[in-house]
């Protein structure tokens, strides 16, 4: 809750589960439902702690892009706003796609796609060597969005070479 709060002026701008700020309640009805998609194999999320402080940071997390492309999956992320710019969102990225091209099986593709005008998210695929796949219309649903999503993936084979 420390992290949502303090960092909500800007999650708010980017995040349609946060345009108003969820109660504890929320919150742990979305960890209940993340654990319980974690369990039947569909989502994997993950906190992100700062060794040093041991504080919660942000979060990450994998799932499987569509039930229609099957050999696809996505990476979402967030960093709490006083800890950005210190690589925890690029770390958590790299780390979620090493495990889903080791773990999830006959996956040939990993997206990460965010608003095209949030310059902070753009920055994690292109410096893990994701190829940018262009812009494509998107609904605006938060302050932020500009209407133009960014789409970036990285192939199995490049990430393998």
């Amino acid at each position: 809750m420390d992290a949502v709060s303090a960092s909500f002026a800007e999650l708010h701008r980017w995040m349609i589960w946060c345009q108003t700020m969820p109660t504890r309640e929320a919150m742990l009805t979305f960890l209940q439902e993340d654990e319980a998609e974690f369990d039947a194999d569909q989502r994997w999320g993950y906190s992100i702690f700062e060794c040093a402080s041991g504080e919660l940071v942000g979060s990450a997390g994998l799932r499987r892009a569509s039930v229609i492309d099957t050999d696809a999956l996505e990476i979402g992320y967030w960093v709490r706003s006083d800890r950005t710019k210190r690589g925890y969102a690029s770390t958590a990225a790299r780390s979620l796609v090493d495990a889903g091209f080791t773990c999830v099986p006959n996956i040939r593709k990993i997206r990460i796609r965010m608003d095209a005008a949030n310059a902070a998210s753009v920055a994690v695929p292109r410096k893990l060597g994701f190829k940018f796949l262009g812009e494509v219309k998107r609904e605006v649903v938060t302050e932020g969005h500009s209407g133009l999503g960014a789409l970036w993936e990285i192939e199995r084979r490049a990430h393998d070479a």
